[in-house]
């Protein structure tokens, strides 16, 4: 049986899980508020099973950071803040730059859909109008919910009863990386 290299790391505690996703809902608001009306781009990977932090998912997590600034370059927007936090919980970047948030959110979008890795990606985008912070989701820009790694029902649904197991849900994420080039 191969080895699972994603199955290999510590895990956080639901504690951990719970107090690290408060402090980065605080932080997206404190940034959208600081630098509005530009755009606050959130990523981490969407890594299913307990462990959430090794050298293996550092290495998806860096790519995806090259992709998302080619993006961003590619559109001709600078980028204003950037910050990344390497957390029990997973790696996080923070970007903020200039571009519409649906213009910012329908690039993070495209990123998810066409790179390879982006089935991996979790990519949300911020701004603030007046004192709110606003998001939008891929339906209101007319693209379609994101759909399950292994059996392309809504994966909303597919996470919300657990339908797969983290096994398989890992099997499918290795075949995408052996397909990943830049990995080897």
């Amino acid at each position: 049986m191969k080895k699972n290299p994603l199955a290999e790391g510590s895990s956080p505690s639901l504690e951990e899980v719970l107090h690290t996703r408060e402090n980065r809902v605080r932080f997206q608001e404190a940034l959208a508020a600081e630098y509005a009306p530009d755009s606050v781009i959130s990523f981490k990977l969407n890594i299913p099973g307990p462990v959430k932090s090794n050298e293996t998912i550092g290495k998806i997590f860096s790519l995806g950071k090259s992709d998302i600034t080619d993006a961003i370059a590619a559109e001709g927007w600078e980028i204003l803040y950037e910050k990344i936090m390497d957390l029990k919980t997973g790696p996080e970047l923070f970007l903020v730059t200039r571009g519409t948030l649906a213009e910012v959110k329908s690039a993070m979008i495209r990123l998810e859909e066409e790179m390879p890795l982006g089935r991996l990606f979790d990519l949300d985008v911020f701004a603030a109008e007046g004192t709110v912070v606003r998001t939008l989701s891929r339906e209101a820009l007319g693209y379609p919910e994101r759909r399950c790694l292994i059996c392309e029902k809504p994966a909303k649904v597919c996470g919300r009863n657990r339908t797969h197991e983290i096994r398989e849900m890992h099997e499918k994420i290795m075949e995408i990386l052996e397909k990943e080039n830049r990995l080897k």
